[in-house]
């Protein structure tokens, strides 16, 4: 039934606009892809500064270490940002990094999302934390932006509800741009997309009728890139 009143509804606009019905759309074949050129002789190297550029510009401080300094880096986030309590994706790259232990030493409540969990207990945990800890997949040199695979242990909550976010990648995950991330994600994924797939350039960032322009009202103020040395 309802197919048959969408059905009904599309037929009407096609007929309001004077034409047939489309059901199919043939993508164009393009022959030149100009942007495909634009990074091609930079290595992985020279992303690295503008990825960091960028994430300033959008307020949000990178720290470029080497893993033997990830406890430093955690105790400055600590300090920065005043954080009682935090909460990570189950995720074997962040295990290895050894957050809890870092935690426990500071004293701060630390907790790990745990997919087989009540639904409505993980909303309320995550909303209640300081703090929300993931391992991004890529970024994006670009516009400073982070890639995140939700899914399993790697729930969506964990960076959109914590009012401070903390995204970890390393330095060989950068990309130049949106269109290379989409084409490396086609090529690192062969049995099916993930359940959702996140781009985060940033705190969270609204404007009002006057144009003035407000953080963190929906998701996230305050964001603090990890970037790890190779």
């Amino acid at each position: 039934m309802e197919a048959e009143r969408q059905e009904s509804f599309l037929n009407t606009i096609a007929g309001k606009l004077g034409r047939h019905r489309r059901h199919a759309v043939t993508p164009p074949n393009w022959q030149q892809m100009p942007y495909e050129q634009l990074h091609r002789e930079n290595d992985r190297k020279k992303l690295i500064q503008p990825f960091i550029g960028n994430l300033a510009a959008l307020n949000t401080e990178v720290s470029h270490i080497d893993r033997s300094e990830m406890a430093d880096a955690l105790d400055f986030i600590i300090q920065k940002f005043k954080v009682t309590s935090a909460i990570s994706w189950d995720d074997d790259r962040l295990h290895q990094l050894q957050l809890g232990k870092h935690f426990f030493e500071k004293k701060v409540e630390f907790q790990v999302w745990d997919p087989m969990g009540d639904e409505q207990e993980l909303r309320d945990l995550v909303s209640k934390v300081d703090m929300g800890i993931t391992f991004a997949e890529m970024g994006l040199s670009e516009t400073g932006t982070v890639v995140l695979w939700n899914g399993g242990g790697r729930g969506r909550l964990v960076s959109a509800l914590p009012p401070v976010y903390v995204a970890i990648l390393s330095e060989s995950t950068i990309f130049p741009r949106l269109s290379d991330s989409v084409a490396a994600i086609h090529d690192q994924i062969s049995n099916g997309l993930p359940s959702c797939i996140n781009f985060i350039t940033g705190p969270s960032r609204t404007g009002d009728i006057e144009m003035e322009l407000a953080l963190g009202v929906h998701g996230p103020g305050k964001v603090h890139v990890i970037l790890l040395k190779d």
